[in-house]
Protein backbone atom coordinates (compact mmCIF):
# COMPACT_ATOMS: atom_id res chain seq x y z
CA UNK A 1 0.00 0.00 0.00
CA UNK A 2 2.86 2.26 0.83
CA UNK A 3 4.62 1.76 -2.27
CA UNK A 4 1.31 2.43 -4.41
CA UNK A 5 0.79 5.46 -2.33
CA UNK A 6 4.15 6.22 -3.17
CA UNK A 7 3.82 5.93 -6.87
CA UNK A 8 0.33 7.72 -7.63
CA UNK A 9 1.68 10.51 -5.32
CA UNK A 10 5.10 10.87 -7.28
CA UNK A 11 3.19 10.40 -10.95
CA UNK A 12 0.32 12.74 -9.45
CA UNK A 13 3.64 15.63 -8.52
CA UNK A 14 5.69 14.88 -11.73
CA UNK A 15 2.66 15.05 -13.86
CA UNK A 16 1.72 18.73 -12.45
CA UNK A 17 4.51 19.64 -12.49
CA UNK A 18 5.14 18.84 -16.17
CA UNK A 19 1.65 19.90 -17.05
CA UNK A 20 3.11 23.92 -15.27
CA UNK A 21 6.26 23.82 -16.73
CA UNK A 22 4.78 23.14 -20.40
CA UNK A 23 1.87 25.67 -19.86
CA UNK A 24 4.27 28.19 -18.50
CA UNK A 25 6.95 27.47 -21.91
CA UNK A 26 4.03 27.93 -24.03
CA UNK A 27 3.03 31.59 -22.25
CA UNK A 28 6.74 32.34 -23.03
CA UNK A 29 6.76 31.29 -26.71
CA UNK A 30 3.78 33.42 -27.29
CA UNK A 31 5.16 36.19 -25.06
CA UNK A 32 8.16 36.24 -27.60
CA UNK A 33 6.21 35.68 -31.27
CA UNK A 34 4.45 38.65 -29.75
CA UNK A 35 7.75 40.68 -29.30
CA UNK A 36 8.77 39.41 -32.62
CA UNK A 37 5.39 40.50 -34.53
CA UNK A 38 5.50 43.83 -32.56
CA UNK A 39 9.08 44.35 -33.46
CA UNK A 40 8.69 43.69 -37.31
CA UNK A 41 5.78 46.72 -36.67
CA UNK A 42 7.82 49.45 -35.14
CA UNK A 43 10.49 48.74 -38.01
CA UNK A 44 8.26 48.60 -41.23
CA UNK A 45 6.47 51.88 -39.69
CA UNK A 46 10.17 53.90 -40.00
CA UNK A 47 9.46 53.62 -43.81
CA UNK A 48 5.86 55.12 -43.62
CA UNK A 49 6.00 58.04 -46.04
CA UNK A 50 9.58 57.00 -48.13
CA UNK A 51 9.37 55.73 -51.83
CA UNK A 52 11.34 52.60 -52.58
CA UNK A 53 14.71 54.52 -53.23
CA UNK A 54 14.78 56.28 -49.96
CA UNK A 55 13.27 52.84 -48.06
CA UNK A 56 16.43 51.59 -49.75
CA UNK A 57 19.18 53.95 -48.49
CA UNK A 58 17.75 53.67 -45.20
CA UNK A 59 17.80 49.68 -45.22
CA UNK A 60 21.17 49.89 -43.20
CA UNK A 61 19.06 50.86 -40.14
CA UNK A 62 16.36 47.41 -39.63
CA UNK A 63 19.11 45.88 -37.98
CA UNK A 64 19.29 42.12 -37.08
CA UNK A 65 20.96 39.79 -39.41
CA UNK A 66 18.14 37.06 -39.50
CA UNK A 67 15.55 40.19 -41.24
CA UNK A 68 14.43 39.37 -44.41
CA UNK A 69 13.31 42.63 -46.54
CA UNK A 70 11.69 42.60 -49.90
CA UNK A 71 10.44 45.16 -51.93
CA UNK A 72 7.34 44.42 -54.14
CA UNK A 73 5.94 46.46 -56.91
CA UNK A 74 2.34 47.42 -57.32
CA UNK A 75 2.17 44.77 -59.82
CA UNK A 76 3.65 41.99 -57.46
CA UNK A 77 7.31 41.95 -59.22
CA UNK A 78 9.76 41.94 -56.39
CA UNK A 79 12.07 44.70 -56.70
CA UNK A 80 14.52 43.92 -54.14
CA UNK A 81 14.82 41.46 -51.52
CA UNK A 82 18.42 40.95 -49.30
CA UNK A 83 18.45 36.77 -48.88
CA UNK A 84 17.27 36.17 -52.76
CA UNK A 85 17.43 37.45 -56.38
CA UNK A 86 14.93 39.32 -57.32
CA UNK A 87 14.71 38.41 -60.89
CA UNK A 88 14.16 34.55 -59.53
CA UNK A 89 12.01 34.88 -57.49
CA UNK A 90 7.71 34.49 -58.27
CA UNK A 91 5.03 37.21 -58.44
CA UNK A 92 4.16 38.25 -54.83
CA UNK A 93 1.00 39.96 -55.75
CA UNK A 94 -1.05 37.20 -53.97
CA UNK A 95 0.85 37.25 -50.82
CA UNK A 96 -1.83 38.08 -48.32
CA UNK A 97 0.33 40.91 -46.41
CA UNK A 98 0.90 42.33 -49.70
CA UNK A 99 -3.18 42.54 -50.43
CA UNK A 100 -3.36 44.10 -47.71
CA UNK A 101 -0.79 46.81 -48.18
CA UNK A 102 -1.75 47.93 -51.12
CA UNK A 103 -5.11 48.60 -50.30
CA UNK A 104 -4.91 49.91 -46.72
CA UNK A 105 -1.47 50.76 -46.42
CA UNK A 106 -0.91 47.62 -44.17
CA UNK A 107 -1.11 44.23 -43.71
CA UNK A 108 0.74 41.10 -41.74
CA UNK A 109 0.73 36.93 -42.04
CA UNK A 110 1.83 34.29 -40.28
CA UNK A 111 2.92 30.86 -42.94
CA UNK A 112 5.38 28.32 -44.26
CA UNK A 113 8.19 30.56 -46.05
CA UNK A 114 9.23 28.10 -49.37
CA UNK A 115 12.11 30.47 -49.59
CA UNK A 116 13.38 29.95 -45.71
CA UNK A 117 11.78 26.75 -45.54
CA UNK A 118 10.29 27.59 -42.11
CA UNK A 119 7.44 29.28 -40.09
CA UNK A 120 8.18 33.16 -40.80
CA UNK A 121 6.25 36.05 -39.48
CA UNK A 122 5.85 39.23 -42.45
CA UNK A 123 4.22 42.71 -42.14
CA UNK A 124 4.29 45.25 -44.51
CA UNK A 125 3.53 48.52 -45.31
CA UNK A 126 3.05 50.66 -48.57
CA UNK A 127 5.83 53.32 -49.84
CA UNK A 128 4.65 56.71 -51.57
CA UNK A 129 5.46 55.57 -54.77
CA UNK A 130 2.42 52.44 -54.16
CA UNK A 131 5.71 49.93 -53.96
CA UNK A 132 4.96 47.51 -50.67
CA UNK A 133 7.86 47.23 -48.54
CA UNK A 134 7.78 43.73 -46.16
CA UNK A 135 9.38 42.41 -43.47
CA UNK A 136 9.89 39.09 -42.26
CA UNK A 137 11.41 36.70 -39.52
CA UNK A 138 11.86 33.38 -38.89
CA UNK A 139 10.37 31.44 -35.74
CA UNK A 140 14.00 30.12 -35.83
CA UNK A 141 14.83 33.65 -34.44
CA UNK A 142 11.98 32.63 -31.87
CA UNK A 143 13.42 28.82 -30.78
CA UNK A 144 16.76 30.32 -30.50
CA UNK A 145 16.17 32.53 -27.56
CA UNK A 146 14.27 30.08 -26.46
CA UNK A 147 16.56 27.19 -26.65
CA UNK A 148 19.00 29.68 -24.91
CA UNK A 149 16.85 29.63 -21.65
CA UNK A 150 15.94 26.17 -21.90
CA UNK A 151 19.22 24.40 -19.49
CA UNK A 152 17.54 27.13 -16.32
CA UNK A 153 14.20 25.39 -17.19
CA UNK A 154 15.37 21.80 -16.98
CA UNK A 155 17.31 22.48 -13.85
CA UNK A 156 14.07 23.72 -12.75
CA UNK A 157 11.94 20.81 -13.39
CA UNK A 158 14.20 18.26 -12.03
CA UNK A 159 14.64 20.35 -9.07
CA UNK A 160 10.66 20.20 -8.90
CA UNK A 161 10.64 16.60 -9.35
CA UNK A 162 13.07 15.47 -6.94
CA UNK A 163 11.03 17.71 -4.31
CA UNK A 164 7.68 15.75 -5.07
CA UNK A 165 9.91 12.61 -5.09
CA UNK A 166 10.72 13.27 -1.31
CA UNK A 167 7.82 14.98 -0.53
CA UNK A 168 5.98 12.09 -1.96
CA UNK A 169 7.74 9.30 0.15
CA UNK A 170 7.49 11.00 3.26
CA UNK A 171 3.91 11.27 2.30
CA UNK A 172 3.40 8.07 1.85
CA UNK A 173 5.18 6.94 5.16
CA UNK A 174 2.87 9.52 7.47
CA UNK A 175 -0.45 7.61 5.41
CA UNK A 176 0.41 3.75 5.71
CA UNK A 177 2.12 3.86 9.35
CA UNK A 178 -1.20 4.75 11.25
CA UNK A 179 -3.27 2.45 8.86
CA UNK A 180 -0.67 -0.81 10.03
CA UNK A 181 -1.13 -0.03 13.49
CA UNK A 182 -5.35 -0.81 13.51
CA UNK A 183 -7.11 -3.60 14.36
CA UNK A 184 -9.91 -5.03 12.39
CA UNK A 185 -10.82 -7.75 13.97
CA UNK A 186 -13.48 -6.20 16.16
CA UNK A 187 -14.69 -2.98 17.05
CA UNK A 188 -11.83 -0.63 15.71
CA UNK A 189 -9.30 0.97 18.19
CA UNK A 190 -7.57 4.04 16.04
CA UNK A 191 -4.71 5.79 17.75
CA UNK A 192 -6.59 9.12 16.35
CA UNK A 193 -9.67 10.42 14.99
CA UNK A 194 -9.36 10.81 11.26
CA UNK A 195 -8.62 6.72 10.47
CA UNK A 196 -12.22 5.92 12.75
CA UNK A 197 -14.54 6.55 9.59
CA UNK A 198 -11.93 4.87 7.56
CA UNK A 199 -11.93 2.30 10.46
CA UNK A 200 -15.84 1.48 10.84
CA UNK A 201 -16.41 1.26 6.68
CA UNK A 202 -14.14 -1.49 6.61
CA UNK A 203 -15.45 -3.01 9.98
CA UNK A 204 -19.00 -2.63 8.39
CA UNK A 205 -18.09 -4.11 4.99
CA UNK A 206 -16.80 -7.13 6.85
CA UNK A 207 -19.86 -7.81 8.62
CA UNK A 208 -21.66 -6.87 4.87
CA UNK A 209 -19.93 -9.29 3.01
CA UNK A 210 -19.68 -12.10 5.96
CA UNK A 211 -23.83 -11.54 5.46
CA UNK A 212 -23.81 -11.86 1.93
CA UNK A 213 -21.70 -14.89 1.37
CA UNK A 214 -23.90 -16.39 3.94
CA UNK A 215 -27.32 -15.08 2.04
CA UNK A 216 -25.42 -16.56 -0.97
CA UNK A 217 -24.66 -20.14 0.35
CA UNK A 218 -28.93 -19.79 1.60
CA UNK A 219 -29.91 -19.36 -1.92
CA UNK A 220 -27.16 -21.93 -3.60
CA UNK A 221 -28.77 -24.25 -0.86
CA UNK A 222 -32.23 -23.40 -2.00
CA UNK A 223 -31.99 -23.71 -5.49
CA UNK A 224 -29.68 -27.10 -5.18
CA UNK A 225 -33.20 -28.30 -3.69
CA UNK A 226 -35.28 -27.21 -6.10
CA UNK A 227 -32.79 -28.97 -8.39
CA UNK A 228 -32.63 -32.26 -6.92
CA UNK A 229 -36.62 -32.11 -6.45
CA UNK A 230 -37.55 -31.47 -9.99
CA UNK A 231 -38.76 -34.23 -11.64
CA UNK A 232 -37.72 -33.26 -15.13
CA UNK A 233 -33.75 -33.24 -15.66
CA UNK A 234 -31.68 -30.14 -16.12
CA UNK A 235 -28.04 -29.92 -17.35
CA UNK A 236 -25.84 -27.00 -17.15
CA UNK A 237 -22.95 -26.91 -19.56
CA UNK A 238 -19.94 -24.03 -19.68
CA UNK A 239 -18.99 -21.96 -22.72
CA UNK A 240 -16.86 -24.95 -23.69
CA UNK A 241 -19.51 -27.57 -23.68
CA UNK A 242 -18.43 -29.45 -20.36
CA UNK A 243 -20.78 -30.17 -18.09
CA UNK A 244 -21.39 -28.10 -14.73
CA UNK A 245 -24.51 -29.46 -13.31
CA UNK A 246 -26.54 -32.68 -13.73
CA UNK A 247 -29.54 -32.74 -11.24
CA UNK A 248 -31.12 -36.15 -9.69
CA UNK A 249 -33.26 -36.49 -12.42
CA UNK A 250 -31.15 -35.92 -14.87
CA UNK A 251 -28.83 -38.23 -13.46
CA UNK A 252 -31.40 -41.17 -13.17
CA UNK A 253 -32.46 -40.22 -16.74
CA UNK A 254 -29.00 -40.48 -18.31
CA UNK A 255 -27.94 -43.44 -15.79
CA UNK A 256 -24.86 -41.18 -14.68
CA UNK A 257 -22.57 -42.49 -11.89
CA UNK A 258 -20.00 -40.09 -9.76
CA UNK A 259 -19.48 -36.52 -10.39
CA UNK A 260 -19.87 -35.34 -14.03
CA UNK A 261 -18.47 -31.38 -13.48
CA UNK A 262 -16.13 -31.05 -16.41
CA UNK A 263 -17.09 -34.29 -18.67
CA UNK A 264 -18.37 -34.37 -21.78
CA UNK A 265 -21.82 -34.03 -23.16
CA UNK A 266 -20.92 -37.54 -25.26
CA UNK A 267 -20.78 -39.10 -21.79
CA UNK A 268 -24.34 -38.27 -21.08
CA UNK A 269 -25.92 -39.47 -24.34
CA UNK A 270 -23.45 -40.82 -26.52
CA UNK A 271 -25.86 -39.19 -29.83
CA UNK A 272 -24.13 -37.05 -32.46
CA UNK A 273 -27.33 -35.36 -32.80
CA UNK A 274 -27.33 -34.54 -29.57
CA UNK A 275 -23.52 -33.18 -29.54
CA UNK A 276 -24.76 -30.94 -32.62
CA UNK A 277 -27.87 -29.18 -30.66
CA UNK A 278 -25.24 -28.57 -27.99
CA UNK A 279 -22.61 -26.78 -30.58
CA UNK A 280 -25.39 -24.90 -32.15
CA UNK A 281 -26.40 -23.74 -28.51
CA UNK A 282 -23.52 -22.78 -27.56
CA UNK A 283 -23.55 -20.40 -30.99
CA UNK A 284 -26.96 -18.90 -29.78
CA UNK A 285 -29.16 -21.31 -31.23
CA UNK A 286 -32.16 -22.77 -29.70
CA UNK A 287 -32.96 -27.02 -30.67
CA UNK A 288 -35.00 -29.75 -29.17
CA UNK A 289 -35.06 -33.32 -29.70
CA UNK A 290 -36.55 -36.81 -29.04
CA UNK A 291 -34.97 -39.16 -27.28
CA UNK A 292 -35.38 -42.98 -26.00
CA UNK A 293 -33.69 -44.00 -22.46
CA UNK A 294 -34.79 -47.09 -20.80
CA UNK A 295 -37.80 -47.42 -22.35
CA UNK A 296 -39.25 -43.86 -21.71
CA UNK A 297 -39.22 -41.40 -24.60
CA UNK A 298 -37.85 -37.87 -23.72
CA UNK A 299 -38.02 -34.40 -25.18
CA UNK A 300 -34.77 -32.83 -24.93
CA UNK A 301 -34.84 -28.50 -24.60
CA UNK A 302 -31.46 -26.79 -25.44
CA UNK A 303 -31.21 -22.80 -25.09
CA UNK A 304 -28.28 -20.99 -24.90
CA UNK A 305 -27.77 -19.88 -21.23
CA UNK A 306 -26.28 -16.02 -21.10
CA UNK A 307 -23.84 -16.35 -18.36
CA UNK A 308 -23.33 -20.04 -18.32
CA UNK A 309 -23.38 -21.55 -21.60
CA UNK A 310 -26.19 -23.98 -22.12
CA UNK A 311 -28.80 -24.90 -20.38
CA UNK A 312 -30.91 -28.49 -21.13
CA UNK A 313 -34.27 -29.57 -19.92
CA UNK A 314 -35.53 -32.82 -20.29
CA UNK A 315 -39.39 -33.80 -20.21
CA UNK A 316 -40.64 -37.17 -20.14
CA UNK A 317 -42.98 -37.45 -23.14
CA UNK A 318 -44.07 -41.05 -22.80
CA UNK A 319 -47.34 -40.85 -22.09
CA UNK A 320 -47.65 -38.03 -24.63
CA UNK A 321 -46.09 -40.20 -27.44
CA UNK A 322 -48.25 -42.85 -26.01
CA UNK A 323 -51.02 -40.95 -26.56
CA UNK A 324 -50.26 -39.39 -29.76
CA UNK A 325 -49.46 -43.42 -31.16
CA UNK A 326 -53.10 -44.48 -30.25
CA UNK A 327 -54.59 -41.42 -31.70
CA UNK A 328 -52.80 -42.23 -35.35
CA UNK A 329 -53.55 -46.01 -34.37
CA UNK A 330 -57.05 -44.55 -33.79
CA UNK A 331 -57.66 -42.84 -36.56
CA UNK A 332 -56.38 -45.67 -39.03
CA UNK A 333 -58.81 -47.73 -37.17
CA UNK A 334 -62.21 -45.40 -37.59
CA UNK A 335 -61.30 -45.00 -41.44
CA UNK A 336 -60.59 -49.15 -41.69
CA UNK A 337 -64.16 -50.14 -39.84
CA UNK A 338 -65.89 -47.31 -41.67
CA UNK A 339 -64.60 -48.25 -44.93
CA UNK A 340 -65.57 -52.12 -44.30
CA UNK A 341 -69.48 -52.03 -44.51
CA UNK A 342 -69.60 -49.18 -46.62
CA UNK A 343 -67.69 -50.81 -49.41
CA UNK A 344 -70.31 -53.77 -48.54
CA UNK A 345 -73.06 -51.53 -48.82
CA UNK A 346 -71.82 -50.31 -51.81
CA UNK A 347 -70.92 -53.91 -53.60
CA UNK A 348 -74.32 -54.95 -52.99
CA UNK A 349 -76.05 -51.71 -54.37
CA UNK A 350 -74.08 -51.84 -57.48
CA UNK A 351 -74.97 -55.55 -58.00
CA UNK A 352 -78.73 -55.08 -57.93
CA UNK A 353 -78.28 -51.76 -60.04
CA UNK A 354 -77.12 -54.11 -62.63
CA UNK A 355 -79.88 -56.33 -62.62
CA UNK A 356 -77.21 -59.37 -61.89
CA UNK A 357 -79.46 -60.37 -59.12
CA UNK A 358 -81.71 -62.90 -58.98
CA UNK A 359 -85.20 -61.84 -58.17
CA UNK A 360 -85.63 -64.27 -55.26
CA UNK A 361 -81.80 -63.05 -53.76
CA UNK A 362 -82.78 -59.38 -53.76
CA UNK A 363 -84.46 -59.49 -50.50
CA UNK A 364 -80.68 -61.13 -48.93
CA UNK A 365 -78.98 -58.14 -50.76
CA UNK A 366 -81.76 -55.64 -49.06
CA UNK A 367 -80.78 -57.28 -45.65
CA UNK A 368 -77.40 -57.83 -45.71
CA UNK A 369 -77.24 -53.43 -46.71
CA UNK A 370 -79.50 -52.64 -43.81
CA UNK A 371 -77.59 -55.06 -41.69
CA UNK A 372 -74.23 -52.78 -42.62
CA UNK A 373 -76.01 -49.25 -42.35
CA UNK A 374 -76.97 -50.49 -38.84
CA UNK A 375 -73.65 -51.17 -38.45
CA UNK A 376 -71.99 -48.05 -39.52
CA UNK A 377 -74.57 -46.09 -37.54
CA UNK A 378 -73.81 -47.70 -34.62
CA UNK A 379 -69.95 -47.04 -35.14
CA UNK A 380 -70.48 -43.32 -35.89
CA UNK A 381 -72.51 -43.37 -32.96
CA UNK A 382 -69.72 -44.81 -30.73
CA UNK A 383 -67.37 -42.89 -32.10
CA UNK A 384 -68.91 -39.58 -31.25
CA UNK A 385 -69.58 -40.74 -27.81
CA UNK A 386 -66.20 -41.51 -27.05
CA UNK A 387 -65.31 -37.58 -28.83
CA UNK A 388 -67.16 -36.21 -26.41
CA UNK A 389 -65.66 -38.45 -23.50
CA UNK A 390 -61.83 -37.99 -24.76
CA UNK A 391 -62.62 -33.60 -24.79
CA UNK A 392 -64.47 -33.79 -21.80
CA UNK A 393 -68.35 -32.63 -23.23
CA UNK A 394 -69.90 -35.37 -20.58
CA UNK A 395 -73.84 -35.14 -20.28
CA UNK A 396 -74.89 -33.26 -17.42
CA UNK A 397 -74.08 -35.50 -14.12
CA UNK A 398 -76.43 -33.79 -11.69
CA UNK A 399 -79.03 -36.47 -12.06
CA UNK A 400 -79.88 -38.92 -9.13
CA UNK A 401 -80.00 -42.48 -11.41
CA UNK A 402 -81.69 -45.40 -9.68
CA UNK A 403 -78.95 -48.22 -11.08
CA UNK A 404 -80.36 -51.15 -10.38
CA UNK A 405 -83.66 -49.64 -12.51
CA UNK A 406 -81.33 -49.02 -15.42
CA UNK A 407 -79.27 -52.23 -15.04
CA UNK A 408 -82.86 -53.50 -15.77
CA UNK A 409 -84.08 -51.60 -18.71
CA UNK A 410 -80.78 -53.07 -20.45
CA UNK A 411 -81.78 -56.15 -19.71
CA UNK A 412 -85.20 -55.96 -21.22
CA UNK A 413 -83.27 -54.37 -24.33
CA UNK A 414 -81.65 -57.44 -25.13
CA UNK A 415 -84.10 -59.60 -23.52
CA UNK A 416 -84.61 -61.01 -27.61
CA UNK A 417 -81.00 -61.27 -28.37
CA UNK A 418 -80.29 -62.83 -25.00
CA UNK A 419 -83.10 -65.25 -26.15
CA UNK A 420 -81.44 -65.52 -29.19
CA UNK A 421 -78.05 -66.78 -27.88
CA UNK A 422 -79.69 -69.06 -25.21
CA UNK A 423 -78.33 -66.51 -22.09
CA UNK A 424 -79.77 -65.56 -19.16
CA UNK A 425 -79.53 -62.16 -18.25
CA UNK A 426 -80.21 -61.52 -14.17
CA UNK A 427 -79.50 -57.92 -11.87
CA UNK A 428 -79.34 -58.02 -8.32
CA UNK A 429 -78.99 -55.41 -5.70
CA UNK A 430 -79.93 -51.53 -5.30
CA UNK A 431 -78.05 -48.60 -5.39
CA UNK A 432 -78.36 -44.67 -6.48
CA UNK A 433 -75.77 -42.43 -7.32
CA UNK A 434 -75.48 -38.77 -8.75
CA UNK A 435 -74.81 -39.41 -12.50
CA UNK A 436 -75.19 -38.80 -16.18
CA UNK A 437 -78.29 -41.66 -16.64
CA UNK A 438 -77.65 -41.82 -20.36
CA UNK A 439 -73.67 -42.76 -20.07
CA UNK A 440 -74.96 -45.28 -16.56
CA UNK A 441 -77.07 -46.95 -19.78
CA UNK A 442 -74.61 -47.18 -22.12
CA UNK A 443 -72.33 -48.46 -19.80
CA UNK A 444 -74.53 -51.33 -18.26
CA UNK A 445 -75.38 -51.64 -22.21
CA UNK A 446 -71.99 -52.62 -23.11
CA UNK A 447 -70.90 -54.96 -20.62
CA UNK A 448 -74.38 -56.60 -20.67
CA UNK A 449 -74.04 -57.17 -24.41
CA UNK A 450 -70.44 -58.37 -24.68
CA UNK A 451 -71.48 -61.27 -21.72
CA UNK A 452 -74.25 -62.07 -24.30
CA UNK A 453 -72.11 -61.78 -26.93
CA UNK A 454 -69.43 -63.88 -25.98
CA UNK A 455 -71.16 -66.30 -23.92
CA UNK A 456 -71.97 -70.00 -24.32
CA UNK A 457 -75.83 -71.53 -25.10
CA UNK A 458 -77.41 -72.01 -21.56
CA UNK A 459 -74.74 -69.35 -20.30
CA UNK A 460 -75.90 -66.35 -17.81
CA UNK A 461 -75.03 -62.62 -17.27
CA UNK A 462 -75.75 -61.34 -13.95
CA UNK A 463 -74.94 -57.56 -12.48
CA UNK A 464 -74.31 -56.97 -9.09
CA UNK A 465 -74.89 -53.77 -7.19
CA UNK A 466 -73.85 -53.16 -3.15
CA UNK A 467 -73.79 -49.77 -1.79
CA UNK A 468 -72.51 -48.12 1.06
CA UNK A 469 -72.19 -45.15 2.99
CA UNK A 470 -68.48 -45.14 1.39
CA UNK A 471 -69.01 -46.35 -2.30
CA UNK A 472 -70.69 -47.66 -5.16
CA UNK A 473 -69.45 -51.42 -6.10
CA UNK A 474 -71.03 -53.02 -9.49
CA UNK A 475 -69.92 -55.95 -10.91
CA UNK A 476 -70.99 -57.66 -14.22
CA UNK A 477 -69.96 -61.15 -14.68
CA UNK A 478 -70.69 -63.90 -17.58
CA UNK A 479 -69.78 -67.47 -17.89
CA UNK A 480 -68.36 -66.74 -21.66
CA UNK A 481 -65.35 -67.84 -23.05
CA UNK A 482 -63.15 -65.52 -21.12
CA UNK A 483 -59.96 -63.57 -21.97
CA UNK A 484 -56.82 -64.80 -22.82
CA UNK A 485 -53.79 -63.26 -20.50
CA UNK A 486 -52.31 -61.60 -23.96
CA UNK A 487 -55.39 -59.80 -24.44
CA UNK A 488 -56.41 -58.82 -20.59
CA UNK A 489 -53.60 -55.84 -20.77
CA UNK A 490 -55.40 -53.88 -24.21
CA UNK A 491 -58.98 -55.21 -24.30
CA UNK A 492 -60.14 -51.32 -23.29
CA UNK A 493 -58.16 -50.14 -26.27
CA UNK A 494 -60.10 -48.69 -28.84
CA UNK A 495 -60.94 -51.37 -31.74
CA UNK A 496 -59.01 -53.73 -30.02
CA UNK A 497 -61.14 -57.41 -30.55
CA UNK A 498 -59.68 -60.56 -28.46
CA UNK A 499 -61.66 -62.72 -30.83
CA UNK A 500 -62.16 -60.31 -33.82
CA UNK A 501 -63.93 -63.01 -36.10
CA UNK A 502 -66.55 -63.65 -33.53
CA UNK A 503 -66.95 -59.94 -33.00
CA UNK A 504 -67.75 -58.66 -36.67
CA UNK A 505 -70.17 -61.49 -37.04
CA UNK A 506 -71.78 -60.11 -34.16
CA UNK A 507 -72.14 -57.00 -35.05
CA UNK A 508 -69.59 -55.12 -32.38
CA UNK A 509 -67.66 -51.99 -33.01
CA UNK A 510 -64.58 -52.50 -31.22
CA UNK A 511 -65.07 -49.34 -29.20
CA UNK A 512 -67.88 -51.12 -26.42
CA UNK A 513 -64.88 -51.47 -23.80
CA UNK A 514 -62.86 -48.31 -24.34
CA UNK A 515 -66.11 -46.44 -23.74
CA UNK A 516 -67.00 -47.60 -20.74
CA UNK A 517 -63.69 -47.25 -19.46
CA UNK A 518 -63.98 -43.26 -19.98
CA UNK A 519 -68.15 -43.43 -18.88
CA UNK A 520 -66.25 -44.90 -15.78
CA UNK A 521 -63.25 -42.09 -15.36
CA UNK A 522 -65.85 -39.72 -15.88
CA UNK A 523 -67.46 -40.51 -13.03
CA UNK A 524 -64.46 -40.41 -10.86
CA UNK A 525 -64.46 -44.29 -10.66
CA UNK A 526 -62.15 -47.67 -11.27
CA UNK A 527 -62.53 -50.09 -13.29
CA UNK A 528 -60.93 -53.61 -13.29
CA UNK A 529 -61.14 -57.10 -15.01
CA UNK A 530 -60.99 -60.42 -14.01
CA UNK A 531 -60.78 -63.38 -16.42
CA UNK A 532 -59.42 -66.60 -17.30
CA UNK A 533 -59.69 -67.82 -20.94
CA UNK A 534 -62.67 -70.37 -21.05
CA UNK A 535 -63.93 -69.35 -17.37
CA UNK A 536 -65.80 -66.56 -17.91
CA UNK A 537 -64.86 -62.65 -17.25
CA UNK A 538 -65.64 -60.12 -14.45
CA UNK A 539 -65.70 -56.65 -14.68
CA UNK A 540 -65.44 -54.82 -11.12
CA UNK A 541 -66.19 -51.25 -11.36
CA UNK A 542 -66.22 -48.93 -8.12
CA UNK A 543 -67.56 -45.32 -7.56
Amino acid sequence: MRKKIFRQTALLSSLGILLVSVLLCGVWYRQLAARVRADLEVRTQMFVGDDFQSARDNLSLIGPEDMRVTVVAPDGAVLYDNMARPQEMEDHLGRKEIQEALVSGRGESHRFSDTLDTETYYCAVRLTDGSVLRMARTTGSIWRVFAGALPAVTAAILLFAAAGYFASGRLARRVVEPIGRVDLSGDPDVPYDELAPFARVITDQRRQIAAGSAELQERAGTIDAIMDNMTEGVVLLDRRGAILSVNKSAAAIFGARGPMGGRSDLELLRDLDFHRQIGRALEGQRGEMNFSRGGREYRALISPAAQTGVVVLLLDITERARAEKMRREFSANVSHELKTPLTSIYGSAEMLRAGVVQEDDRPLFYGKIMDEAARLLALIEDIILLSELDEGKTRQLKERVDLAAVARECAGALAQKAAEHGVTVEVAGTGAMTASRSLMYELFYNLMDNGIKYNRPGGRVWVEIVQTEEKTDITVSDTGIGISDADRDRIFERFYRADKSRSRQSGGTGLGLAIVRHIVLVHGGSIRLASRQGEGARFEITF
